[in-house]
This record gives structure tokens, C-alpha cells and sequence, in this order.
């Protein structure tokens, strides 16, 4: 057997007490004289198995989906929708498909009803005076209010009766890139439009 630290202990002068395995020269003996000397184990608690080649299933993975499905808002029961008599359904197509470009931001998030009845005000009053056309209300879903949406409600009753209705051409929940159902985009008019009420889908 090769043994590369027996030179060495000889010019150390060491003595070098063979150990069992060592003693025990595998190399020369027979395999009828390695049976014959061996002894079987008392303990035959150990467990062994074969390992397979392949898994015994497949686990697909669901995320991220493919990427052609796409979630229509619209056909949600979240989705909102309100258009001023007179306006063409196109234009409301093309709101709720994103085609116009938002030009301002309003997150009423974590307010109370009167602070976002205030907030909501001001921001349309801002946006008219600056004559902006797309504007973004971001209210969120209400999944934590204890029976319906209190943010969502009040603004979609604030865009049918508020005091700025006559300048709000349609409004319709926003795309998922921009809040989804959380959200709703305003198409607003720099001039006020003799009809009012809206019309609900």
C-alpha cells in the first residue's frame, strides 16, 4: 500500500504503530480470505434506496404567466364606468385603453371621506384652471373596508354629482399598469358642457 508519510517518521525517527486498516493489507488477500474474516453487523437499522433518474413529476411553473393573456378591467365586477350624454362612445373606448396621456396624479389613499371629498376639489379645480385634459384618481380598492369600497364610492358619486361634473367628459377604471380597479381615469373639458347627468354602465 502506498504510505507517504513512512519515510518521513523514519528520519524523525518515530515509530509508527500500524493501524487496523493498515495491518490489515487489502491488496494481497484474496477475496475468499477478505469474506472469511469478516464479520457481520449487529445493527441492521440503516436504510438505502435507489435514486431515480428522472422526478416522479413535473411541477409547471404558474408564475409569471404567459405573456400573451391579458386581464380586461372591464369585464371585472370592480370596473366603473360613467359618460356625459352627447360624448361618443369612442372617446370612452379610448380612455379606458389608455390612449391618453395622464397629466396628473391624485392618491386619496388613507384619507377620510371629508379630507378626499376636499382633496378631490381642489385637484379638479387646479386641473381645469391649468386646462388639463387626463387626470388619474388613485383611490384603491376598499379590500379592507368592512362592506363596500368608501374611497371608490365616493368617487364615483363626486365625478356624477360633484361640483365639477360639467367638465368631466367620461371617466372608466384605470389599466392594470396603472392601478387596475384602484384607480380611474377623468377625461376632462376646458369648457362646462350644458348637459350633466351621466350615464352608467
Amino acid at each position: 500500500m502506498f504510505k507517504p508519510f513512512l519515510r518521513l517518521a523514519e528520519k524523525l525517527n518515530i515509530e509508527v504503530v500500524p493501524s487496523k486498516t493498515e495491518a490489515y493489507d487489502f491488496s494481497e488477500k484474496t477475496w475468499e480470505e477478505i469474506v472469511k474474516n469478516t464479520k457481520p453487523l449487529k445493527e441492521k437499522n440503516f436504510y438505502w434506496s435507489f435514486v431515480p433518474k428522472k422526478p416522479f413529476f413535473k411541477k409547471e411553473k404558474l408564475w409569471p404567466p404567459p405573456s400573451g393573456i391579458k386581464v380586461k378591467v372591464q369585464l371585472t365586477s370592480e370596473y366603473i364606468e360613467g359618460i356625459n350624454p352627447g360624448i361618443s362612445k369612442k372617446i370612452l373606448e379610448k380612455l379606458r385603453n389608455g390612449k391618453f396621456a395622464i397629466q396628473a396624479t391624485l392618491n386619496i389613499r388613507g384619507l377620510t371621506v371629508v379630507e378626499a371629498e376636499v382633496a378631490l376639489e381642489e385637484f379638479f379645480y387646479d386641473a381645469i384652471v391649468k386646462g388639463l385634459s387626463c387626470v388619474l384618481i388613485i383611490h384603491g380598492r376598499g379590500l379592507c373596508s368592512k362592506k363596500e369600497p368608501v374611497l371608490k364610492n365616493l368617487v364615483k358619486s363626486w365625478l356624477e354629482r360633484g361640483p365639477y361634473r360639467r367638465y368631466i367628459l367620461c371617466f372608466c377604471s384605470a389599466r392594470p399598469c396603472d392601478g387596475g380597479p384602484g384607480a380611474t381615469y377623468v377625461l376632462l373639458s376646458s369648457k362646462p358642457l350644458k348637459k350633466v347627468k351621466h350615464r352608467c354602465f
